[in-house]
């Protein structure tokens, strides 16, 4: 996966950000960076967790231990920020990035639109999809977003994901 300097450096810092084992893997599946949690993860069973990201990059939706996040945005996704989900750090797998809506609402006194757009948001789903799901139009999308960007004090969607993962 080929970056630049310093969208490596931002990719660093979010992984850092994230308390649970994170990875950043490419579209294959292939791991290129890990946080501290993770590299401890990948010390005990590398095998075992890079099959499981290479199947969870495939789309295999079988097991749910993992949650990717798109990293570049479809159709450009250059790869995925793979978390471990809390609920189990045994079996890694796939899971699909779906924040606790009501966690973050209530956290960033967010309104129900704003809910819905930032769960679609955190899911990989760009603008157009975003406004198509749920019958508004782009501009309203990119309104929502701002505020939402304001309410949880980031500048981008990286960042919000980030924050948002993070207990």
């Amino acid at each position: 996966m080929k970056q630049a300097r310093g969208t490596r450096g931002a990719i660093e810092t979010v992984l850092g950000l994230i308390s649970r084992p994170a990875l950043l893997i490419d579209r294959g599946g292939r791991i290129r960076l890990a946080n501290v949690s993770g590299a401890r993860l990948l010390g005990r069973d590398r095998a075992h967790i890079q099959g499981a990201l290479q199947q969870a990059a495939r789309g295999d939706r079988s097991e749910r231990a993992w949650r990717l996040t798109p990293v570049g945005g479809a159709p450009l996704t250059s790869g995925f920020i793979a978390v471990l989900d809390p609920v189990d750090e045994r079996a890694p797998a796939v899971a699909v990035a779906v924040p606790r809506r009501g966690v973050a609402a209530e956290r960033w006194q967010l309104t129900t639109r704003q809910a819905a757009v930032l769960e679609l948001v955190a899911a990989g789903a760009t603008n157009a999809t975003i406004a198509e799901a749920l019958g508004i139009k782009q501009r309203t999308v990119e309104f929502h977003l701002s505020v939402i960007f304001d309410k949880a004090g980031v500048d981008n969607r990286a960042t919000l994901i980030a924050k948002l993962l993070t207990p």
